[in-house]
Parts: C-alpha cells; sequence; structure tokens
C-alpha cells in the first residue's frame, strides 16, 4: 500500500507563481479530488503545484513589483455631495483603485461608491468629482449648513406660481437627508433642521391655501 501524498510545498515557503512571474509566500493549503492547490498571500486564488516553483529552484525572470502610494481623501462612512447632484447627501460605502500603465505613461483613478442619504440609491464616481461636506478640521459629521437651510424669512413665497426659494420637492429631499443623519448621528442639530423644513413647508402649505381661497 502505498504512502498518502503528501503536499509539495508548506506554508511558509516562498514559492514563484509561474503564471505571473510573481514571487509569494504560500498561506494557505488546500486538497481537492487528491490534488493540492495552494493559496498564495492570503490571495481567494488557488494554484496547482504545477504552476508554482520554490524561489531557491527558479531560474526564470521575475516581475519587478511596482509600489504606488494613492491618497484617499475620503473615507468609508463619510458624508459627501456630488457635482451636479445639487445639494444630495450621500455616504461613502466603498472605494477602488484602478491602475493603468502602458508604454510611456501610465497613471491611476480612485473610484468611489456612494449612497444617497435619503434612498440608498448608489452611484460610483471619481474623486474629482467628490465635494467635501466637512471644512477644515471639522469631521465629516458636523455637516456645512448652507445647503439651503439658514432663516425661513430667507425663503421667499412662491408668487404668480414662480419661486424663487427651494420648492417643495427639494425640502423634502432635505428633510429625508437630515432624518437620515439624524438617525444615524442623533445630533440634535440636524433635528432642529429637520423642524425648520417643516415650519417652511407648512408656510407654503398655508399660503397657497390663501391663494386658493382667493380664488
Amino acid at each position: 500500500m502505498s504512502a498518502p501524498k503528501r503536499p509539495k510545498f508548506s506554508i511558509g515557503d516562498v514559492v514563484v507563481n509561474t503564471l505571473y512571474g510573481t514571487v509569494g509566500t504560500v498561506t494557505g493549503i488546500q486538497q481537492v479530488d487528491g490534488t493540492f492547490l495552494y493559496e498564495i498571500n492570503h490571495s481567494h486564488s488557488l494554484f496547482a503545484e504545477q504552476a508554482l516553483v520554490a524561489l531557491s529552484e527558479f531560474a526564470g525572470d521575475l516581475w519587478i513589483v511596482e509600489e504606488v502610494e494613492i491618497e484617499l481623501p475620503f473615507f468609508l462612512g463619510e458624508i459627501v455631495r456630488v457635482r451636479d447632484y445639487g445639494g444630495h447627501l450621500f455616504k461613502v460605502v466603498g472605494v477602488r483603485t484602478e491602475i493603468y500603465r502602458y508604454y510611456g505613461e501610465g497613471w491611476e483613478e480612485t473610484i468611489y461608491e456612494l449612497k444617497r442619504l435619503t434612498d440608498g440609491w448608489e452611484i460610483e464616481v471619481p474623486l474629482e468629482d467628490i465635494i467635501p461636506v466637512a471644512l477644515g478640521e471639522e469631521t465629516s459629521v458636523t455637516l456645512v449648513q448652507d445647503i439651503v437651510i439658514a432663516m425661513p424669512a430667507l425663503w421667499p413665497l412662491p408668487a404668480d406660481n414662480r419661486s424663487s426659494g427651494p420648492s417643495v420637492d427639494e425640502l423634502l429631499d432635505v428633510y429625508n437627508d437630515y432624518k437620515a443623519l439624524y438617525e444615524w448621528f442623533g445630533d440634535e442639530q440636524y433635528k432642529q433642521t429637520m423642524e425648520t423644513v417643516v415650519q417652511r413647508l407648512r408656510t407654503i402649505v398655508n399660503h397657497q391655501n390663501i391663494e386658493t381661497d382667493k380664488g
């Protein structure tokens, strides 16, 4: 009776992946139908023994690994705005960096995955389209109060079916944005903003009722 087959490599062995010409460390071993498969550098991919060679035995060419430093000005959970999306607020839920290399040139592009606070709608935008909400050393939770909320007196009532202030739909968007922020962070400032919006909506409704009665 033959002895059971043993893996050629052990966890911790430094090997060369001949498929890519890269060097890595064996971090996991699995056996499937009598074949040993190896995890390299904690990746989610598995490689067969024939694709791997011990570094001490490798005589071919290796790829030179390039170290790229990527600055991430926005972090997971941060609240931001997006160019061309008005006053809508978004939460950063993901980020990835795409690296491009061609002969004689190369660049990196950072893509952010965002979720709108009001309805959970998700979009992906490049870094240059993101507008910070916090300023200076303020945290991302301390929102700038210039979205549309200042004082109700600053919002004129609609006249002749024209409005120089926010529309009802825009006010509802603001209310929903701040409602989500209040539910997440519990900051009373957000609740006060919600109450201000409600007061403004009531004023608009009362004004419309008066105009209707006059008609």
